[in-house]
Parts: structure tokens; C-alpha cells; sequence
């Protein structure tokens, strides 16, 4: 027999193998099989690696806080690592420090030397910020870092800002600096914008850079000129429909796209997580914590689609580990997922490269279902050989949270 997903997180091995004999599944001689306490061990590893990790994230952003705003720090700011969740983190929570801000204005140089200019400054509304991206950073004579690679989809938008903000001196120190930081095909629209003193010229270039990169601007845009800087465009939904409908392989393609748009339908998103079996789709459906949520609550899980993969990527603002608990179903899919047991498919046969990303969602189940099991099951043996019953139960088809609770009461 198949030990039970639930046993593999059991904290001590002295449970383990007492409810596992109680259940009947020691092999002959009264011990559990290699492979299961080798499982077992990876369990316990990635909970001390997340551990870890966990520590070292509070750290980094105690050691951020008061880098940015004591100047008497010890360590230099030059030898400080930077992150884009640290700028997004930054950008979100108050005023900018002195520092940057004088970074901003160009009075002093990138303040952290060994670190290229997140990308996260292409996406905030400050035309500054958004300037500092376009040029290149030079901390220091001889310094051989390049500037932050943009392409020209991501030049024009900037660029657009900042003529509708009315900044065309910046548009201008654009053009002056050293370095030729536009790409050849966007220098035009920039030099016409500033000659003709309004947006019209990069708004005109822009509008086929989108087409060509965004699949639903290009498709199902209902105005014919929609502003191709604006994330939350207008979409003929009833269109989009009908191709989820029949299967339309495009559409298919363009999945995380389609649910990932700000005015996506609550059914196209629910259309998309029942049929469209792709881990980005549902990565971009998790980011949205109430649209995740209701998903789960809603649909069973499968096995053809791991739920811990896109959990990785849902952000700290999408759906949490806690969530899943609460709402996805059947509880023994989410421990053989979070285990990363056999028979859920978690990647696709030819992804040939896999990310700390991509386990980390994983790692999160693991940490929450022990903390679960810990709080609810403790170190009873019988509590524990009830739910792990219960699991094996034909009517029961519940929760995590709810397979604990059934389990004590």
C-alpha cells in the first residue's frame, strides 16, 4: 500500500513509523521503505532552507530600512545588494530617502554601485525615476557596468510619460546624453516630440510596438486607436469568448495575457482555470488574491496541473500558502503536491531549466502544512492515524484544514 501523503510531514520519525505500523505499512521486517524516508528527509531540508531564507529576508529589509535613512551607517551604500522587490517594496511605503532622491536629480551617482538600476523604475508614474532608467549610470570613471537594457516598446512608454507630464527638458537630456541610450528607431519619435513640444509623434510610434507585442491590444482592442499606453484598455470580452470556446489556439498562446488584463471577466478567468492547463495562467490568476480564492473554493484541483508552481509566483499580495489550506480541494492533491510526491505534473516535459522560483510555492505548503499538523495534530498517534484514515476515506473530499479539524473532533 501507498503510505499516506499527510505522514510524509510528520515532524518526528518515531510518529511516522508508529502510525505507518498501525496502518499497515511497514514492509516485511517491520521497517518503512528507503524512498520514504528519503522523501521524508526532503521535507524536513526545505523547511529548514525556507527557514533560512525567511531570516535572511528580514534581515535584508532591517538592513535596507536603515541604509536608506541613517547616513552614519557601517557598511557603504556601494557594497549593498538592491533588489526590485526592494525598490517596489521602496517606492510603495512613504517618501523617498534624501539619498535617492539627490540620485534622482542626478546630483550624485547610482548610490549602489555593484547593482545595475532595477527594472521596477520603468513602472512607477514619477517621470524622474522613469528618466534615470532611460539614461545611462555611470557610478564611476572606467566602471564598466552597461545601463539597464530597455527595448523600444519600454523606451516609448517612458518617453510618452514624460511628454504627457510635460518634461520635455527630460526628453531632451535624453537625446544629449552620452552614450546613446535610444535605441535608432526611437530617437525619431523622441526628437519630434520635443520639436513639436506635445506626445503625438511617440504615442504614433508606440501604437505598433503594442500591437506587435500584445496579443489582445493587437486582436480584441473594441476602439480602433486605444491609448497603447494604457494597461486597462478596452476588450471585446463577448469575442474572446467565443474563441475560449472553440478552443482557439492563439488565444491558448496568449492564456496569461487574456486573465492577466486588469477588466478580465470573472467567467473568461474561470473558463481559463478549468480548461487552459497552463501554470502561467494560473500563476497570473493567483497574483489576484480574491479571484484566486474564489477559484479554489470553487474548482477541485487536478493532477494534471500543480498548484504549488504557480503558488511561487502569486506574489505577496496573491494568494498564500494559508489559502490553499483553507480552500483547495482534494486535501490529498495539495500534500502530494506540496511533497512534490509522484502524480502531479508540475512541469512541462521540455522546461529544461528549474528556478528557486518555481519550487518555492512547494516549500511555502510545506512549511504551512506542518505548522497545520503541528497545531491541530501535535505528536498524537491517534489523531494522527485518524487523518491519515480520513484521507483514505471515498466521501471525503475536503480541505486540509478541514481534514485536521474532522480528525481531532
Amino acid at each position: 500500500m501507498t503510505l499516506p501523503s499527510l505522514l510524509y510531514f510528520a515532524r518526528s520519525t518515531d510518529l511516522m513509523h508508529e502510525v505507518a505500523e498501525r496502518l499497515g505499512h511497514l514492509s516485511p521486517g517491520g521497517v518503512l521503505r528507503e524512498e520514504v524516508w528519503s522523501k521524508h528527509f526532503d521535507i524536513r531540508r526545505t523547511l529548514e532552507k525556507l527557514a533560512k531564507d525567511e531570516e535572511y529576508e528580514e534581515d535584508g529589509k532591517r538592513s535596507i530600512e536603515r541604509l536608506l535613512w541613517h547616513d552614519d551607517e557601517v557598511l557603504p551604500r556601494d557594497w549593498f545588494s538592491v533588489s526590485g522587490q526592494t525598490v517596489t517594496w521602496l517606492l510603495a511605503h512613504g517618501p523617498v530617502p534624501p539619498f535617492l532622491t539627490a540620485w534622482r536629480h542626478g546630483e550624485i551617482p547610482w548610490p549602489f554601485a555593484g547593482q545595475p538600476v532595477p527594472r521596477e523604475f520603468l513602472y512607477t508614474a514619477d517621470p524622474l525615476l522613469r528618466l534615470r532608467a532611460l539614461l545611462p549610470d555611470w557610478p564611476a570613471p572606467g566602471y564598466d557596468r552597461e545601463r539597464i537594457h530597455l527595448d523600444a516598446l519600454e523606451q516609448l512608454e517612458s518617453g510618452l510619460l514624460l511628454a504627457r507630464a510635460d518634461r520635455y527638458d527630460l526628453l531632451t537630456q535624453v537625446l544629449q546624453a552620452d552614450g546613446a541610450p535610444l535605441l535608432d528607431g526611437v530617437r525619431t519619435a523622441f526628437q519630434d516630440s520635443v520639436d513639436h513640444q506635445n506626445a503625438a509623434a511617440l504615442r504614433n510610434a508606440l501604437v505598433p510596438e503594442r500591437r506587435a507585442r500584445d496579443f489582445l491590444f493587437r486582436t480584441y482592442a473594441t476602439e480602433d486607436d486605444p491609448e497603447p499606453d494604457e494597461p486597462a484598455f478596452a476588450v471585446d470580452w463577448d469575442a474572446v469568448r467565443t474563441a475560449a470556446q472553440r478552443n482557439d489556439a492563439e488565444l491558448l498562446r496568449h492564456g496569461p495575457t487574456v486573465v492577466g488584463h486588469p477588466h478580465c471577466p470573472p467567467d473568461v478567468r474561470r473558463h481559463a482555470a478549468m480548461h487552459w492547463r497552463d501554470q502561467f495562467v494560473w500563476s497570473r490568476l493567483l497574483t489576484d488574491r480574491h479571484t484566486g480564492r474564489a477559484l479554489l473554493r470553487e474548482l477541485p484541483i487536478k493532477p494534471d496541473l500543480s498548484l504549488a508552481v504557480p503558488l511561487g509566483y502569486a506574489g505577496p499580495d496573491g494568494v498564500g500558502a494559508q489559502d490553499v489550506l483553507e480552500l483547495a480541494h482534494p486535501a490529498d492533491l495539495v500534500l502530494r503536491d506540496a511533497a512534490q510526491l509522484p502524480g502531479i505534473a508540475r512541469h512541462h516535459p521540455l522546461q529544461c531549466v528549474i528556478t528557486e522560483q518555481d519550487t518555492r510555492g512547494s516549500a511555502l505548503l510545506c512549511k504551512a502544512i506542518t505548522d497545520l499538523t503541528d497545531q491541530h495534530l501535535g505528536e498524537n498517534t491517534d489523531t494522527w492515524t485518524n487523518a491519515c484514515r480520513l484521507i483514505r476515506a471515498p466521501g471525503f473530499s475536503g480541505t486540509v484544514t478541514r481534514l485536521l479539524h474532522a480528525a481531532t473532533s
